[in-house]
């Protein structure tokens, strides 16, 4: 799980796991780019607005509290002052408990885990750039360093290195900053009632209503795809979701995951994505690490011998392992799973239609509530067939704002006039980190019947609160050739847009 991911992976990946959940009216959704340099979504139930940014700025708060101890990236944060040290020094409670927690998993998992991996990324790094692989003598030196235990701690809670090896806490630090906020919004915000925290595809659920989610699906990266799996959960629940698809390292045209196996130094190739259930989100983050470099058979041993551990592995052949309490989900989940493909080698069939891609540009500052943005499909007569993509708020401030999306509402309220269907809270994706996004057309429309080849209109709007409104319009005709990509005109709010054609089938 990296601290930093696009969020995406995606992901790491991604990441990778996607909410989807059912709205009340005392649901309050809310959204957030760059955060610990990814996405945050954030749902909370409970009885006003008021109390949900309540909710919201206590969450965000103690986010950057943490980020402040824990982060890699901020030189002067406590984790780089400390590895920066050579002498023992104490450490606070929230460092020194993440540590721990680490330790433990590098022994339980005997040293699959291990948050000293980074010297193999390094490596890995600098062997792309030559394209070459990894010298033997350096691979060797950095293993056998990682056999030795990383520190040792006394009993008034210093701590001394016993290398000096870099320690990245991206496999664990998200899950703990969760927890955290979790705790912490139970402790200072009583009247919530229910809580979803999703950050870069790794959450956590408070309260005991029942809520959906779905594991990405590996195969297919853009933002509307349809997951992999979904289930049904009641009561608090913790899931992350690892894996090597989204980011790798490229030597001699191979793909090589990004996710090193510790042990040997060599990338971790046997699973695509590991979506593991826990009590807490910072074992979840660790576990889903953990059985990602394990591989199927000692991964799903590791999980079927801890109490509360769940997971769901797909392996690098498309084939399915899940560990004997995974939730059963719907009824053809298995199915879908199995046909799965690794996504380097996704056929054309599978990747077939009008794909987008585009970039949200960030405004100056830190994070950011995410702008509403709407990608859609309209015919020749102007008629919205298809909206691949919908990202707002659907409760406070959202019932105003996505009026916003003018020329998107507008056609909407068309649309359903001569439809009858509701669209507004049935299309939505968590994004998978700041940076290049991507929607796709699957060659149906939004009644999944199939669209004829003909001439369209492709449409991204995009309204920002206390911001601009921006709005791309690009014909496009779609018939039985391709389209190499092509560049789209930006906007203050979206850059690096472009689209490619693969022709779809028609009937």
């Amino acid at each position: 799980m990296n601290f930093s991911r696009l969020l995406l992976l995606t992901v790491i990946v991604p990441a990778s796991l996607l909410f989807a959940g059912r709205t009340s009216a005392e649901e309050y959704l809310f959204q957030h780019e760059h955060v610990l340099g990814t996405s945050l979504e954030l749902r909370v139930h409970t009885s006003s607005a008021e109390r949900a940014e309540q909710a919201e700025n206590t969450a965000l708060k103690e986010i950057d509290r943490l980020a402040k101890i824990l982060s890699r990236h901020n030189p002067a944060s406590e984790l780089m002052q400390w590895q920066s040290s050579t002498r023992q020094q104490s450490i606070s409670q929230d460092l020194l408990t993440v540590l721990t927690r680490a330790e433990k998993w590098r022994r339980l998992t005997g040293g699959a885990f291990d948050i000293r991996a980074g010297a193999f990324v390094e490596l890995w790094k600098q062997s792309a750039q030559a394209q070459q692989l990894p010298a033997e003598e350096q691979r060797r030196q950095i293993a056998v360093t990682l056999t030795n235990s990383p520190w040792n701690i006394d009993a008034s809670g210093s701590i001394q290195r016993n290398d000096t090896l870099a320690i990245s806490l991206d496999a664990l630090g998200k899950g703990y900053i969760l927890d955290a906020v979790c705790r912490k919004i139970q402790a200072d915000c009583p009247h919530v009632t229910g809580l979803v925290i999703n950050i870069g595809g790794d959450l956590r659920k408070l309260g005991s209503a029942s809520r959906e989610f779905a594991i990405a699906n590996p195969a297919d990266t853009s933002e509307n795809a349809a997951p992999l799996m979904s289930f049904s959960h009641v009561g608090e629940l913790a899931l992350a979701t690892s894996g090597g698809y989204q980011r790798y390292f490229e030597i001699a045209g191979r793909h090589y995951s990004h996710i090193i196996d510790p042990r040997t130094g060599f990338p971790a190739e046997q699973i695509q994505s590991a979506s593991v259930i826990a009590a807490t989100a910072m074992d979840a983050d660790a576990a889903a690490t953990a059985v990602s470099v394990l591989g199927t058979t000692a991964g799903l041993a590791l999980i079927e011998s801890l109490d509360g551990f769940e997971c769901l592995l797909l392996t690098n052949n498309g084939t399915v392992q899940a560990s004997s309490g995974w939730p059963a989900g719907n009824a053809d989940w298995q199915a879908s799973l199995i046909a799965a493909e690794v996504k380097s080698n996704v056929s054309e069939k599978s990747t077939a239609g009008l794909n987008v891609d585009f970039t949200l540009n960030r405004p100056e500052g830190g994070r950011y509530r995410r702008p509403y943005v709407a990608v859609w499909l309209e015919d020749e007569d102007g008629f919205p067939v298809k909206t691949a993509l919908l990202w707002m708020q659907t409760k406070q401030p959202g019932p105003r704002w996505h009026r916003d999306l003018t020329r998107w509402y507008r056609n909407d309220r068309f649309r359903k006039l001569a439809e009858d269907k509701e669209l507004i809270g049935t299309i939505s994706a968590a994004t998978r980190g700041p940076g290049q996004y991507q929607a796709r057309f699957d060659g149906t429309d939004n009644q999944g019947k199939p669209l004829p080849h003909g001439k369209y209109t492709l449409y991204i709007e995009a309204a920002r609160e206390h911001g601009t409104y921006q709005i791309i319009r690009k014909p496009v005709e779609l018939r039985a050739d391709p389209i190499s990509k092509q560049g789209l005109e930006e906007n203050a709010e979206i850059g690096n847009a472009s689209f490619e054609y693969i022709p779809w089938a028609t009937k």
